[in-house]
């Protein structure tokens, strides 16, 4: 059975701006393998958007156009006050940094329960949660994890 996921920006900017890397291959086929039952927050959209304004200016527009279509095949979390709220209470009581909070708070709300993320600590799980390096992975392990 497929389980809800959930894609850290730093994955989405490996697809883009690596597509020949190893990396950058798995970074494909995860967003692939996720994309039937994975939501994306809309902050890790904005952050993808952002950090391929200052490796890469020339592809602005491009990553912009690539946000919108990701968030019409996923389903985008917004960041609400309660997103909010709970991203502080992270911050707070765990010491994560304020964007990965946010981004955590928001698919957590959207029911997912794994975090596809190389900058959080892998295995970690935390109020329903756990976070998976996907480039630590092998592909048949993340399609078996992700129910693919």
């Amino acid at each position: 059975m497929p389980v809800r996921c959930t894609i850290d920006s730093n994955v989405l900017v490996h697809a883009a701006l690596e597509p020949g890397s190893d990396k950058g291959k798995c970074a494909a086929q995860v967003i692939r393998l996720a994309t039937p039952n994975g939501v994306i927050a809309a902050q890790a959209l904005l952050e993808f958007v952002a950090v391929i304004r200052k490796r890469s200016f020339g592809l602005a527009e491009k990553a912009a156009v690539q946000a919108e279509a990701w968030s019409a095949v996923f389903e985008t979390a917004p960041t609400t006050v309660p997103v909010m709220t709970e991203a502080l209470r992270l911050v707070a009581a765990h010491k994560f940094q304020v964007w990965d909070a946010v981004i955590w708070s928001a698919a957590r709300a959207a029911g997912a329960t794994i975090f596809l993320s190389e900058d959080l600590q892998d295995g970690l799980t935390l109020d329903g949660v756990q976070v998976v390096n996907p480039f630590s992975r092998s592909d048949a392990e993340l399609a078996a994890l992700l129910g693919a």
